[in-house]
């Protein structure tokens, strides 16, 4: 599969030997990416930036309770690669170093040292986000002023303006808009009395967290996914096909 794959991209071609046997040579292309990786395995930034965040991920996967593990043993697994070279226990003892900084491990006192994933280092794993980005986030924020005029029918209730300063690095008007959009077409979707007051419920959820001081980005999207997965289930009506997206698109901004 992975000969097939290189093939498929062009950086490797068929060849056959004298004995008819068919093997596989790199191309011009091939030969360029194979110089591209030997270049980057000497950008010594690049490497630890991605030996913290394959660490984390690794970290994660294996001991996501948050259970004392011996960082060691990430060395011989598949991920412990950058750029086609194996990642040295240098490289390992410098990520660990950067990672326990900024809280997203705890270094365990003992014999031989161990280390766990933290709550703030599983929120960085779990978003899928770089080290880098998720550090970046934390420090500084992002301020969004968001100001929507005459908003009634756009946000759940009877205000006219919504505007928010928020500085924790999350836009919310997404999520009003799709909360206001769910309130205006929930009575069209044909929906049983039942399912479609728990769904104006979930959108009035995501209306008071996303209008609040400081919206969480995991309420953020634990109520925008339910809305979604509620308009899934009404069918493929061009209201909850719209509804759909607009979640969709929601989401995709938490990542970003």
């Amino acid at each position: 599969m992975l000969a097939f794959e290189l093939e498929q991209r062009g950086l490797v071609a068929r060849a056959s030997s004298a004995r008819n046997e068919i093997g596989l040579r790199l191309t011009d292309a091939g030969r360029v990416a194979v110089s591209g990786l030997k270049k980057l395995q000497q950008d010594r930034a690049a490497r630890l930036r991605s030996t913290m965040d394959a660490f984390l991920r690794w970290l994660f996967d294996t001991a996501g309770d948050q259970s004392p593990t011996d960082p060691g043993l990430f060395l011989a697994t598949p991920n412990a690669y950058f750029a086609g070279a194996a990642i040295s226990g240098t490289d390992l003892h410098q990520a660990l170093f950067h990672l326990a900084k900024p809280s997203l491990i705890e270094r365990i006192d003992t014999e031989p040292a161990t280390v766990a994933i933290t709550p703030e280092g599983a929120t960085c794993a779990l978003y899928g986000g770089s080290v880098k980005d998720h550090t970046n986030a934390a420090r500084t924020g992002t301020t969004y002023n968001n100001f929507l005029p005459n908003a009634k029918g756009v946000i759940i209730g009877e205000q006219k303006h919504f505007t928010q300063n928020n500085t924790d690095g999350v836009d919310p008007t997404l999520f009003v808009q799709l909360a206001g959009y769910v309130g205006q077409v929930s009575s069209t979707l044909g929906m049983p009395e039942p399912e479609r007051v728990e769904l104006e419920r979930v959108a009035r959820d995501l209306h008071d967290e996303a209008t609040s001081e400081n919206p969480e980005p995991g309420r953020l999207r634990q109520f925008a996914t339910q809305l979604k997965d509620k308009l899934l289930e009404v069918g493929t009506t061009m209201a909850a096909t719209m509804g759909v997206q607009m979640a969709e698109q929601a989401l995709g901004a938490l990542v970003q």
